[in-house]
């Protein structure tokens, strides 16, 4: 693995997905769009011209001079938080940032560059770890999400083998590739990271996990155990209430899964398989009525999933 590539995935990690990218023409008529908005239009244009001339220390020199006169100009913050940028002064471009966003979250051009120097810090400190310890469990970690975010499986696997033999108690990356081998219906081996993840550290992620595997082997009754687990560090996740009250089906408590899942309906209510597997718990109850609304509305959320109206999917 290549200094060059684990750079450029810290990049694409940090930025790809998060704001877009635009073009610099794009850029450009953003600039120049909300120029018109500014405290002092007039300072900021020429601020404009001394960035867009390669000049980065003469725009922020005007920068700070307008800043002077009105701390509180979002737009020229930054103004100069890109100066600093062009000066590869990353950190202070951050802070700059950070104050334009107390002063107005929703300015678009803060939050942009924002993601943009975030890119820049995370692959300065990837840069230090990777020279420190290029083999180390963090950086193949970083790797393995980044090939798994790119639709490369295989790859991310190898990644991730080798951080666990780097750090075998890496917590994080027992659970990441326990999901990455759930995902893929390797139940087995997810199952197997999990138990190591619980050993290390009993989490959420951890029991929720091996529920599901549990589950999909048909260990109902300890499947159940996991659910129930999982749902003492978050009772608000729907799909825990799901996992379980399936489970809890399969194995004859038909009232007990009707409570689970009902539970899963008012948390995540647009989810059609919560309601079709709520129905046959309502069936098993000897509640027609009950079990046919709950199979009209898994109906009707079918008919919007048709309608590209997707509903919420589990995760």
């Amino acid at each position: 693995m290549s200094l060059a590539r684990a750079v450029w995935v810290v990049c694409w990690i940090a930025v790809a997905g998060a704001i877009g990218v635009s073009s610099d023409a794009g850029q450009r008529t953003a600039d120049a769009a909300s120029a018109s908005r500014r405290v002092d239009p007039g300072g900021a244009q020429e601020v404009f011209k001394a960035l867009y001339s390669g000049d980065p220390d003469r725009a922020l020199q005007l920068a700070q001079e307008s800043l002077k006169q009105h701390p509180r100009d979002a737009p020229m913050l930054v103004l100069a938080a890109r100066a600093h940028r062009a000066r590869s002064e990353h950190a202070a471009a951050f802070d700059l940032l950070e104050r334009a966003l107390a002063i107005d979250p929703q300015n678009a051009d803060a939050l942009y560059f924002l993601g943009i120097v975030s890119g820049d810090l995370a692959t300065q400190a990837f840069s230090r770890v990777y020279a420190l310890a290029p083999d180390s469990a963090r950086v193949h970690q970083l790797m393995a999400r980044s090939l798994k975010l790119q639709g490369n499986p295989v790859e991310a696997a190898a990644e991730y083998e080798a951080a666990l033999r780097a750090d075998p108690k890496l917590l994080d990356a027992l659970l990441e590739y326990g999901r990455l081998r759930r995902e893929e219906s390797n139940c087995v081996e997810a199952q197997a990271l999990y138990e190591r993840a619980q050993r290390v550290k009993a989490t959420f992620d951890g029991a929720y996990g091996l529920g599901v595997c549990l589950a999909a082997q048909g260990d109902h009754p300890h499947a159940v155990e996991m659910f129930r687990q999982a749902l003492t560090y978050d009772s608000g996740a729907a799909a825990a209430q799901f996992g379980l009250g399936s489970s809890l089906l399969r194995i004859g408590d038909a009232a007990g899964a009707a409570a689970a899942l009902e539970r899963a309906a008012q948390l995540a209510p647009a989810v059609r398989e919560t309601y079709y597997v709520l129905g046959r718990a309502y069936q098993q109850l000897g509640q027609p009525a009950r079990a046919q609304q709950a199979f009209d509305r898994a109906t009707a959320l079918a008919r919007a999933e048709r309608s590209a109206e997707a509903p919420l999917k589990l995760p």
